[in-house]
Parts: structure tokens; C-alpha cells; sequence
């Protein structure tokens, strides 16, 4: 066999070997078995996988690690209320709350408390037929973390919730995930 036709028959071996290569990642085969995090692979496809992970071995967004805000404490005296549609943003504050009620959402408001750290005697956050979201924070309430009825929802990610969390009826609590409750 001459060189050049042992060229062209190695050649022909590579793109052989590629084309298999290519068609197998098509049919759902992945590159790499396992996982970075070391847990078990639940399912995977063409372009996911799932994997099952302890409840420790959560990264920097993990429950009970909320990093929220640096802001100065403001002590308030009266509850913060949000009525009718409109939209009120709470973020990046610090505030406790003397009294019972904190923030009240009611009449389809719809409240997003990002990145801040609310506290009160009482409830901390009150919703009544409202939309609240609550994102990287930390909500704590004497009586409760959250109240929500009529048909509110609750939309809560990344946040520590310190008391109870209490539904009433048609509301729902959404747990969007790294939340710690109860603490």
C-alpha cells in the first residue's frame, strides 16, 4: 500500500470515528458521565441533565446563606400599606417594625421585597388577594413570617423566613427555591 492510500485510509477511519461520535451525542449520549457536584443523575437528554444533590451541598445561593442589605436600621412605628393595583418595591432596607402589622398588601397590590431585612412583634409581611415576591431576604415575625388570605400569592426565592408562614383559604405559597423556613 502506497503512502498516500494509507493516508487516505486513516482519514477515512477519523471521520468514521467522528460521524460515530457526532450521531451518538445526537441520540442523547453525553460527553462526561457523572456530575462536578457528585450526585446521582436522575435523567438526561439532548442538552439537560438531572441531577439529586444532598441538602448541604448547595452552593453560594444555598438556603440559610441570604446575603441581603448593609443598609442602616430604620425603626418604624406605623405598618407600611399597599392598596388597590398598584406596585410598591421594597429593597435594599433594613427596617423593624414596633406594632403588630409591618408590611400589608391587600386589594391587588403587588409588593416585591428584594434584597432587605424586615422584622416585626407581630406579622412581618401581611397579604390579602395581593401578589408579594420576595427575593433575597430576610423576613422575621413574633407571630408570624408571612399571613396570607384570600386568594394572595406568595412568590418567595433565595430568603430566610424566621415564624410561622400561615395560608388561609384560596392563597398560596410558591417556594421558588434556597428559601429557609421557620428558623
Amino acid at each position: 500500500m502506497t503512502l498516500l492510500a494509507r493516508r487516505v485510509v486513516g482519514a477515512g477511519v477519523i471521520l468514521a470515528g467522528l460521524a460515530f461520535g457526532v450521531v451518538g451525542l445526537a441520540a442523547g449520549q453525553t460527553a462526561q458521565v457523572g456530575s462536578e457536584s457528585g450526585g446521582k443523575v436522575l435523567a438526561k437528554g439532548p442538552g439537560y441533565s438531572i441531577v439529586a444533590t444532598s441538602p448541604g451541598a448547595g452552593g453560594p445561593g444555598a438556603a440559610g446563606q441570604t446575603h441581603v442589605t448593609d443598609a442602616a436600621l430604620e425603626t418604624l412605628h406605623e405598618p407600611i400599606v399597599c392598596r388597590g393595583q398598584r406596585v410598591l418595591n421594597i429593597d435594599n432596607r433594613n427596617i423593624r417594625f414596633e406594632g403588630n402589622a409591618a408590611i400589608t398588601a391587600e386589594d391587588g397590590c403587588e409588593l416585591h421585597i428584594t434584597n432587605s431585612r424586615i422584622s416585626a412583634a407581630g406579622v412581618a409581611v401581611r397579604a390579602r388577594n395581593a401578589s408579594v415576591h420576595i427575593e433575597n431576604s430576610e423576613i422575621e415575625g413574633g407571630k408570624a413570617a408571612i399571613d396570607a388570605t384570600h386568594g394572595a400569592q406568595i412568590y418567595a426565592e433565595a430568603s430566610t423566613f424566621k415564624g410561622v408562614a400561615r395560608r388561609l383559604g384560596q392563597a398560596a405559597i410558591h417556594d421558588l427555591g434556597n428559601n429557609a423556613w421557620g428558623q
